[in-house]
Parts: structure tokens; sequence; C-alpha cells
């Protein structure tokens, strides 16, 4: 393989072709006049050959001028620099698509009820990154495949494989809304409409079976109406459609609203499945993506 000259003796050469002066070409390029004429020298002492026709006082050359040799390598360098200037140009636009919005996803419901608000301070916080939060129920998702950047999934707490990492673990508890009236007397439960997710045989904390049988109730008669996701659930709790078994964190905002109020306080089930953080490997050093996930973190 042939041994190239140097990009910045090549550049010098160009300048100074271009400049038709030392002086001028060193000022471009913000270094000594000495240092352009010394790269110059070492150019024509790789090629083999001069490239320039010096400028000298009262010998009849005025301006320094590229040999025939250096107009033929000048055409080149000039080609070559200018393709580099797209190359490096295009990159560096598909680098800030890339980077200017990045996508987070989560199943629905956590987005509009957790995550959602959080997402929208992280965003006034750090202005320079659009965000885009992405609602995908799927839990076996492949990040790549949905351009997404970071994703919020549930898993068991004892299956949670590092780099993923623990959001948070939820609690389970009846809530409902203020102007429903209720007093709060378990026996009065099968008075009213009982909301509930619809839920996996393995989360028997979400649904009312579990906590008819916990206060003493019997499941017969109970006016149970199912939901396929949370928000609907909650959704219709706080429009004062009946009693729900909330999760906390995920109905913190509507207690501290006073949009609902917990019941039989303090008794709370565990939940099954908890919530973690799951991060691209293409962009697990972009520093965005680690600022959002520490903010997550940290509630």
């Amino acid at each position: 393989m042939i041994a190239l000259p140097s990009l910045p003796a090549l550049r010098a050469f160009a300048m100074v072709a271009r400049e038709s002066s030392f002086v001028r070409a060193a000022a471009q390029l913000n270094v000594t006049t000495s240092a352009v004429s010394h790269q110059i020298r070492q150019l024509e002492e790789q090629l083999g050959t001069p490239l320039l026709v010096r400028a000298r006082n009262g010998s009849g050359h005025s301006r320094t001028v590229p040999t025939a040799a250096g107009q033929e390598l000048l055409i080149a360098v000039e080609d070559t620099l200018a393709h580099l200037a797209e190359a490096c140009g295009s990159i560096r636009e598909r680098a800030a698509q890339r980077r200017s919005s990045l996508v987070v996803s989560a199943n629905g419901s956590f987005a509009s009820l957790w995550l959602a608000p959080r997402l929208a301070a992280f965003a006034a916080l750090h202005p320079s990154v659009s965000w885009h939060m992405r609602a995908v129920e799927v839990e076996a998702l492949d990040m790549a495949e949905h351009g997404i950047h970071l994703a919020i999934l549930r898993a068991r707490p004892d299956a949670i494989v590092p780099p993923d990492q623990l959001l948070f673990e939820e609690t389970v508890f009846p809530v409902c809304s203020p102007h429903l009236g209720f007093a709060g007397d378990p026996d009065a439960l099968l008075r009213q409409n009982l909301l509930e997710e619809e839920h996996h045989k393995l989360s028997p904390e979400k649904g009312w079976k579990t906590w008819l049988a916990l206060l003493g109730q019997p499941t017969a008669g109970a006016r149970i109406v199912r939901f396929s996701s949370f928000n609907q659930v909650i959704g219709a709790a706080v429009a004062g459609a009946g009693i729900a078994l909330g999760r906390s964190p995920m109905v913190e905002a509507e207690l501290a609203a006073g949009r609902l109020v917990r019941l039989f306080a303090p008794l709370a089930l565990p939940c099954a499945m908890a919530f973690t953080l799951r991060v691209n490997p293409e962009v697990r050093r972009d520093p965005h993506v680690t600022q959002l996930r520490d903010f997550l973190l940290s509630g």
C-alpha cells in the first residue's frame, strides 16, 4: 500500500495554492507561516517533485502558484476534501437526528398514570432532546426493531437480570372517589360496583375474589366489572362508578389530588409483578438516556 501524505499537509498545500500566499494560508489555518512552509517542504520531499512556484520579490513571480504536478494534486485534494466534508456532514446530520428524538416505551396504563407527567417534567429540564413516549403492550420487546431507546417492562422481581434495573414494586389496595360516599364498611361492598383489571391467574392480588375473601365477604352476588386496562379501572373509579383495586405508586397522583381515597388502610397486598427499566444497548452510553434513567429511578 502506498503511503499517503498527511491530511494536514494536503490541507496546507491546498490553502496555499488557493490563497497564492503562505502568509494568507497560515492565517486561514490559524498556524504560523513557518509551520505551513515546513508541511509543504515535507510534502514535496515525499512526492519527489516541486508543487509550488514560490513568489519572489523582484524575480517576476509576484504570486505563489502550483506547478503542473501541484495543479494535478490540487484538483485531487480539493475533490477529496469536498467528499470528506460531505460525508462528515451527512454523518453528523444522521447522528443529530437519532439523538434529537429518543423513544421511551411502556404499557398504556403505566404510560398515562405514572410515566407521562415525569417524562414531561424531565423534558422541561432537558430541552435539547425531544422524547417520544410510545405505548407498547408486548413484554417480549425487540427494542432495535421498534426503535425504542428505553423501555419500562413488567417482570417478577426475582426474575430481573442485569443490566435491567428494578424501577419499583407495587402494592394493591381498594380505592374509590370521595364522592361515592362509601363509609368503609366491608359489608357494604356487595352493594357497590367492584372494578378490576383483567388479570393473570398468577396475580390474584389484582382480583376482587381475593379481596372479598380477605375482607370476609362472599363472592356470590358481587357486581364485578372488568376492564382490559388499569387506567380504564382508575378512570371509572375517579368518575365515581365504583370501588377499584388501586396500585401504588400508580395511583399516588390521584390520591394526592383527592380524586381517590384509600379504603381499609393499612391493608395492602404486594404485586406479583414489578416494573423494570431496560436500556437499548446501542444507546447505553448516551448521556440523555442515562439522565432519564436516573431521573426515573429517583422517583
